[in-house]
């Protein structure tokens, strides 16, 4: 990333001042990262590496995440505010369309980001994550509580993080880095479950490319994925081998190939 140049800028939501960082060239299609829950935009640092050189890119952290402080939550965050506080920083740049890219959490924002304003998105890339526009999946509360995701003591909250998501040491040293506060993880904990609204009859209308880790420790996530891209008619769907759920960090080289083929099919 030596000769990738990145501008860092700053907007303020209420009580809560958003850090972003943009790169590329200015006039290309732009490209939006959105990290997943507990991490920082430095999750997609490998990404940035390979896509700034052709496109605009606007990297973030989410409200809670990273330099974005404080969380400024009551106890439950709402999906809409953290879909409002994206679309604020891409309105200040004066974009009117942009390619939505999410992983986890992160994902869950360009979701609805899609279902509310489907005219914003050109494009959208989806990396280990629910469809919560899909009914919640039965199992996932038990499933949460059985890796142990509704009882982390605080002291082990980052390992415990660092060994689910990855599969790579590297990754699993960013992850102890970048981890958010307590109140961050305290407060995803209770809204996670709250971005799902099952919508019988919604598609996605845009090029979407839905990707997941071949070991994903959220093994509904896996289960879903095939039943997901079978539903959706733009979709394309691609495994990313040798990968947990931070599969764009635990395989850059085959995430990287698979997201510029995607862009170059669809953004050109």
């Amino acid at each position: 990333m030596k000769d990738i140049i990145t501008t860092h800028q700053q907007i303020v939501r209420d009580t809560t001042t958003i850090h972003y960082w943009l790169a590329g060239p200015v006039g290309r299609p732009l490209l939006v990262f959105t990290h997943g829950g507990m991490m920082d935009h430095h999750m997609f640092d490998a990404q940035l590496a390979a896509v700034a050189s052709e496109y605009r890119v606007l990297l973030w952290d989410v409200r809670g995440h990273g330099q974005s402080q404080p969380l400024g939550s009551d106890g439950v965050l709402e999906l809409r505010t953290l879909v409002d506080d994206l679309l604020a920083i891409v309105d200040q740049l004066g974009y009117q369309r942009a390619c939505f890219i999410g992983q986890s959490v992160g994902a869950n924002i360009t979701q609805e980001l899609a279902f509310l304003h489907p005219k914003r998105v050109k494009a959208l890339v989806i990396i280990g994550a629910y469809c919560i526009t899909a009914k919640a999946p039965p199992a996932l509360e038990q499933r949460r509580t059985q890796i142990g995701l509704n009882d982390v003591p605080a002291a082990n909250l980052q390992q415990f993080l660092a060994d689910t998501v990855t599969i790579r040491p590297e990754v699993k040293a960013y992850v102890l880095e970048a981890c958010a506060p307590l109140e961050t993880w305290r407060v995803l904990r209770k809204s996670v479950p709250t971005f799902f609204h099952e919508e019988p009859d919604y598609h996605i209308a845009v090029p979407f490319l839905l990707t997941r880790g071949d070991q994903d420790a959220l093994t509904e996530v896996m289960e879903q994925a095939p039943l997901w891209a079978q539903r959706e008619p733009t979709c394309r769907y691609v495994v990313i081998p040798d990968a947990g759920h931070n599969a764009n960090q635990d395989n850059p080289a085959f995430f990287n190939q698979t997201l510029l083929t995607f862009l170059h099919d669809f953004l050109e």
